[in-house]
């Protein structure tokens, strides 16, 4: 049977059309990729109509001097070829569900981890070590060069540059502001005074040798003075300690989150700022016995105020004549006595006034008889051996 001669003239003929539209076809796609990746990497997409929960990262840029900076250049892959643009449009399509329907979760970049995963290569396509002139803050000494020689990203340090939150307030329900990790404590996530540590912690590695270590709180009154109110520097280290205490307990899974997004650092939290200028043997040198006195000190301290006087009398003294001899104790046991003189001479005219009721907290009262009676040294003998 022969074929139609029409027929092979309408198949050459649909083979023309449908290259045509096939060819319409792609360059339809292509233009759609070009247009919506183009269009969703502007900064007015990322901040108006699908990322509204960037709405305070968005204040926190616009406060900072990468307001005219595109967000991809950031927070996308540096020189990245179309197809790789595409990908990860893809991958982080699936948050746009929970932006619409306002689930999202907050804080945003919880923990900084957007800061540990970044490379160097985000700020060096823009600002080169090699032509920048490095401008510290007076007093700070930074080698650039020892730090990436050892690893350390620009944003380990420099995690809120594009983002600084001075003087921003945040109005998204549960949103919280970041640790800023140009500061000393950040600084003590790798460096260390005790010995064997990951990076110096010694004053001249980072300070000038004229530089006023001091930080303006120890200036305060009742900071510490000898024989007067010192409760300034034990309240600060007591409420540093605790504070550590339970930073550390609450980010204790952090590592391990960390360990698979970027390099893993102690939370700022978890530093105790007493400790980036003072050992922590420091407060037990100082004092001559165990600071803060465990549980079981006050029960035996009477013991260890006999054996070193002069150690207690460094915190319970309240003038240079207490602190001889044992008289301290006096500004703890006999606090309505007047310091520097002694107790024993005091006494008589102190129960008068204000009654025995707080001598029997210590004393039995057959101490003061026996003391009345026999004398001191007698009552003394009977309060040792019927100690209590």
């Amino acid at each position: 049977m022969r074929r139609n001669p029409l027929a092979a003239f309408s198949d050459s003929a649909r083979r023309p059309r449908a290259i045509l539209w096939s060819g319409v076809i792609l360059v339809g796609i292509a233009v759609f990729s070009a247009v919506s990746v183009i269009g969703t990497s502007v900064n007015w997409f990322c901040t108006d109509p699908c990322h509204i929960v960037h709405e305070d990262n968005t204040k926190t840029v616009m406060a900072g001097t990468h307001s005219q900076v595109n967000c991809v250049a950031c927070h996308e892959p540096v020189n990245a070829n179309p197809l790789i643009f595409i990908l990860k449009k893809i991958e982080v399509a699936p948050d746009a569900i929970p932006t619409i329907l306002g689930t999202f979760n907050l804080p945003m970049n919880e923990n900084n981890f957007v800061a540990v995963q970044m490379a160097d290569l985000h700020c060096t396509q823009c600002h080169s070590l090699a032509t920048r002139m490095v401008t510290p803050s007076d007093g700070i000494i930074i080698d650039h060069d020892m730090h990436t020689a050892s690893g350390v990203t620009c944003p380990t340090c420099h995690n809120r540059v594009a983002h600084p939150e001075e003087n921003v307030e945040y109005t998204l329900p549960e949103d919280e502001k970041h640790e800023n990790w140009m500061m000393m404590d950040a600084c003590f996530r790798c460096h260390d005074l005790e010995p064997g540590g990951q990076a110096p912690g010694r004053c001249g590695a980072c300070h000038p040798a004229k530089f006023d270590l001091v930080p303006p709180s120890h200036d305060a009154a009742g900071w510490y003075a000898a024989f007067g109110e010192s409760r300034g520097h034990a309240d600060a280290a007591e409420a540093e300690a605790t504070a550590v205490a339970e930073a550390t307990s609450r980010t204790a899974e952090w590592p391990e989150i960390e360990r698979a997004v970027g390099p893993v650092l102690a939370p700022v939290s978890t530093v105790n700022t007493c400790h980036t200028c003072h050992l922590n043997s420091f407060c037990a040198d100082c004092h001559g016995v165990e600071i803060p006195h465990p549980q079981a000190f006050y029960s035996a301290h009477g013991q260890a105020g006999l054996a070193d006087p002069a150690a207690c009398a460094r915190c319970h003294a309240r003038s240079a004549g207490e602190s001889k001899g044992t008289q301290f104790c006096s500004a703890c046991h006999h606090p309505q006595g007047r310091p520097g003189e002694a107790w024993l001479p005091q006494h008589n005219g102190t129960v008068r006034m204000e009654g025995a009721d707080r001598c029997f907290e210590c004393h039995d009262p057959q101490y003061c008889e026996t003391c009345h009676v026999s004398g001191k040294e007698a009552a003394d003998a009977w309060m040792r051996a019927n100690a209590r």
